[in-house]
């Protein structure tokens, strides 16, 4: 295996390992995943960044890899914040284990803490909370509170356990019998499978989109019908059908103008309203290939009018990426600072910005260096490069 920890491996080596392992030679692979061998050639090189969801997911495929594995996540267990929170997995898998077998306890500590610890993308300070409200609460709160195990497990590298954390949501929903919490448990557990299966979270989403439309009436219910046409987006994105991801983006649009902005963040916190869209919107258009296009329409979004990290470093970090695929590197790096501020360990998990910096770098001479790329170079640690 290439990814050793404390090593410079990234996902273009990853990808010429596997490769190499599998017997193929790269204009296989790269006619297996649906690119030209050039561009194979480049992102093996370091020369190019994997910057689109669907890239990812190609090459895994092509490799009989999951996504994880071609990325080497889960990364580092030895990183301060990262093994903070992956101390209370033990205790946040037996709680599941637990619930699933009919077992509860009564709940501890506020759910209030948790939802912001979750919404700064905090991991090291949600992981902790969750055994204790996992174990016995019920109905939407146990809904939220799952929402928030199911992405702090899945980016600390234990995706079973966040599926089992959505199932659980499901099941809190369907016991309350309101179509907007069954929507909103859904859409969680949609998000919670995994990136390289083809079509069907795409489908899930739509068909719960479909059921939830004869109660749209209902504000609360509208909310989480357009996230799920944006989620349905950009997996229609990943899934290369181009029309469906901008047929979900106008049904999500003309969802929010309806509504405006939310109040107190809406139902389940999901902020649903213009700004979201906007935000959803640069990360389809990434998705779909056009940087240039996602640049220019993000300069209408502000981010902040979302006061929730978990959709603000989302939105610098695809702005980044669009800006990296323009060559624009100082903006980049500008704007991979940005979300850094707002999301440190949310931005310090993600291996395709680590690649992205990483090419920037390659590509900018040694004198040329600036103080903001050794700023990002030291966040992703990747500053003796610069040596």
């Amino acid at each position: 295996m290439p990814a050793r920890i404390g090593d410079d491996i990234f996902i273009g080596e990853q990808v010429a390992y596997w490769r190499k392992r599998r017997g193929k030679t790269q204009r296989a692979l790269a006619g297996l995943a649906g690119l030209s061998q050039p561009y194979l050639s480049q992102i093996e090189r370091g020369e190019r960044a994997v910057d689109r969801r669907a890239t990812l997911v190609a090459l895994a495929g092509a490799l009989s890899l999951s996504v994880s594995e071609l990325t080497g996540q889960p990364g580092d267990p030895t990183a301060p914040a990262k093994a903070t929170a992956a101390a209370s997995v033990p205790a946040i898998r037996e709680t599941l284990i637990r619930r699933e077998v009919g077992e509860t306890r009564p709940p501890e500590g506020s759910v209030e803490r948790l939802m912001a610890a979750g919404g700064a993308y905090d991991f090291a300070a949600a992981a902790p909370m969750l055994p204790a409200l996992l174990g016995g609460l019920t109905g939407p709160d146990l809904v939220q509170v799952c929402h928030v195990a199911v992405f702090t497990l899945k980016h600390l590298g234990y995706p079973d356990l966040a599926r089992d954390a959505a199932r659980l949501a499901v099941r809190a929903a369907e016991e309350v019998q309101k179509p907007a919490w069954i929507g909103a448990a859904e859409f969680i557990r949609i998000l919670s499978l995994p990136p390289e299966l083809p079509t069907m979270p795409t489908a899930r989403a739509q068909r719960m989109a479909v059921n939830l439309q004869p109660d749209t009436g209902d504000p609360e219910v509208r909310q989480v019908y357009g996230m799920l046409h944006l989620y349905a987006a950009l997996r229609s994105a990943v899934d290369r059908r181009p029309d469906d991801a901008l047929d979900h983006l106008r049904e999500a649009q003309d969802a929010a103008d309806s509504l405006g902005e939310p109040d107190n963040l809406g139902l389940a916190r999901f902020a649903f309203g213009p700004t979201n869209v906007g935000i959803w919107r640069l990360a389809v258009q990434l998705e779909l290939g056009e940087s240039a296009l996602a640049v220019e329409r993000a300069a209408s979004v502000v981010p902040e009018r979302i006061p929730l990290a978990i959709r603000q470093a989302p939105f610098y970090l695809d702005l980044g990426q669009a800006l990296v695929a323009q060559r624009r590197d100082g903006a980049a790096m500008a704007a991979f600072l940005r979300a850094e501020a707002i999301a440190p360990q949310f931005v310090r998990l993600r291996p395709t910005v680590r690649d992205s910096i990483a090419v920037i770098l390659r590509r900018t001479r040694k004198n040329a260096i600036s103080g903001p790329m050794r700023r990002v170079a030291a966040i992703v640690g990747l500053e003796h490069q610069l040596v």
